[in-house]
């Protein structure tokens, strides 16, 4: 069974105003959207591992003129302005939930399927191009 440290949210921008997120990514997946990325499909990109995102943050508040810790988030609410990957996350550690299945991803409105044989020789070809210069 897979954990949160072997998982990565990742957010990435289009042309779109809106972002678009991939809670519990796997590392194939996050390959496969690097690659569209060097491509020039996205603007841009930021990739989190999803145990960093599951610590909670805590913020302090003053009681009688005593700052003590108050109420905490998870970094992930922090972070995105939004709880509603926290069950997602909850379910997966339970083994009751995953995106991925059989080498594709699949969220949302988001689908990955694994490269096709074209789409993985150009993928090679871009890192070639980076590692000779």
């Amino acid at each position: 069974m897979d954990k949160l440290k072997d998982r990565y949210f990742i957010r990435y921008f289009t042309k779109d105003a809106e972002p678009v997120r991939m809670p519990l990514a796997s590392r194939k997946t996050l390959f496969r959207v690097f690659v569209h990325f060097l491509a020039g499909n996205m603007k841009s990109l930021e990739v989190f591992r999803e145990d960093y995102f599951n610590k909670k943050v805590f913020a302090n508040e003053r009681l009688n003129g005593v700052l003590v810790r108050g109420n905490g988030v998870s970094m992930r609410t922090k972070t995105i302005g939004t709880d509603i990957y926290d069950s997602y996350i909850t379910r997966f550690s339970e083994g009751m939930f995953c995106p991925e299945k059989s080498g594709s991803y699949a969220f949302e409105r988001v689908k990955i399927a694994p490269f096709t044989d074209e789409q993985f020789n150009n993928a090679l070809e871009y890192l070639t191009l980076i590692q000779g210069k």
